[in-house]
């Protein structure tokens, strides 16, 4: 007994299903593959968050007296991180302000002396006025005939003279001394006076503030350390952040200030942030670099280079979820940038 055939028109219908079946997955697959690289082409996952970290460091040298934060802790602007022992500081403070003293007393010294000088040139210049005019008369006494007065007498109110005008010159240079004497008096009193500020300052010093609101991290510093001055102790991290994405060169038409960025972080995978560009790096990565590239020299090899794009988050509770500078993060530009919507 012969085999049933099939008709030839159903054979056909199952090809035909089968080929439009084969042709609908092409193309889905092609569909998948162009959405992947397209999605590809707007996104990279060389980002990371960022922010600013103050490095804090102290201006003096001196042993630790207190440290009054730990690691990781909330600070605000003008508290007191730590304390350095302040006796050392007080006590140049205190000679300081001694000499300071000193050379005021300095000066009402030199005051008095100008008085006296003043008072000294007002008695030698009577004394020289009245010496003058004694020996103006000794002279019409001795060229009298007969002579009114010996010659030993006229010697005697000669030399009287030129005594009383050695005097006289004598007191101004003493009122010039005391002058010079009270303007060096004054320099000192001015540079004491700036010692003061200068040992109030570093004295001021030994108090460790917080220039901004932050987290503490990195803490080095201990109670009886020695530290020295410009020595990092810790560090403040602010809590608002930001996210640098480093696209491909070939990916720069596609970036545009203003342009929406939807975010994810590797360490939060069910938040989702949004953004916007903020700017473009005026640079490739490479040319800040320690040691930039030279293609100048040896074989060349091109390597597509990285652009840092700053991206600033939009609407973020800092409070809610708290993004720690260096976690890596994918930035995603929009599908339809804003500068391609108008």
């Amino acid at each position: 007994m012969s085999e049933v055939q099939k008709p030839i028109g159903t054979t056909r219908t199952v090809r035909g299903i089968a080929f439009l079946a084969l042709l609908a997955f092409a193309a889905i697959l092609g569909a998948i593959i162009y959405f992947a690289y397209r999605s590809g082409e707007r996104s990279t996952d060389d980002a990371y968050v960022t922010g600013h970290l103050h490095p804090i460091s102290c201006r003096v040298s001196g042993t630790v007296e207190a440290v009054m934060v730990d690691d990781n802790q909330f600070v605000h602007a003008g508290d007191e991180l730590a304390r350095i022992d302040t006796r050392d500081f007080e006590v140049r403070v205190a000679l300081e302000q001694a000499r300071v003293e000193q050379a005021i007393s300095n000066q009402e010294s030199a005051r008095a002396a100008i008085d006296q000088a003043n008072a000294t040139i007002a008695s030698a210049a009577a004394d020289s006025r009245k010496a003058q005019l004694d020996f103006a008369r000794a002279g019409e006494l001795i060229r009298e005939t007969p002579r009114g007065l010996s010659q030993q007498e006229y010697d005697a109110s000669e030399a009287a003279q030129a005594s009383a005008r050695a005097k006289l010159q004598q007191a101004y240079a003493q009122l010039e001394a005391a002058k010079a004497n009270l303007v060096a008096a004054q320099a000192v009193e001015r540079q004491s006076r700036a010692n003061v500020r200068d040992a109030s300052l570093q004295l001021s010093y030994t108090h460790i503030l917080s220039p901004v609101d932050g987290y503490v991290g990195r803490k080095t510093i201990e109670t009886g350390a020695r530290i020295s001055a410009g020595e990092t102790l810790l560090s403040v991290v602010e809590p608002r952040v930001w996210v640098v994405a480093n696209f491909r060169e070939t990916q720069l038409s596609r970036v545009q200030v203003g342009d929406p960025v939807e975010i994810s972080v590797d360490a939060l995978p069910a938040l989702k942030l949004h953004g916007h560009v903020d700017s473009v790096s005026p640079a490739t990565g490479a040319q800040f670099a320690l040691l930039p590239p030279d293609n100048a020299t040896g074989n060349f090899t091109k390597v597509v280079q990285r652009v840092p794009v700053k991206i600033l988050l939009d609407n973020f509770d800092h409070g809610r979820a708290r993004l720690a500078p260096g976690l890596s993060v994918t930035a995603t530009l929009d599908a339809k940038p804003a500068h391609e919507s108008d």
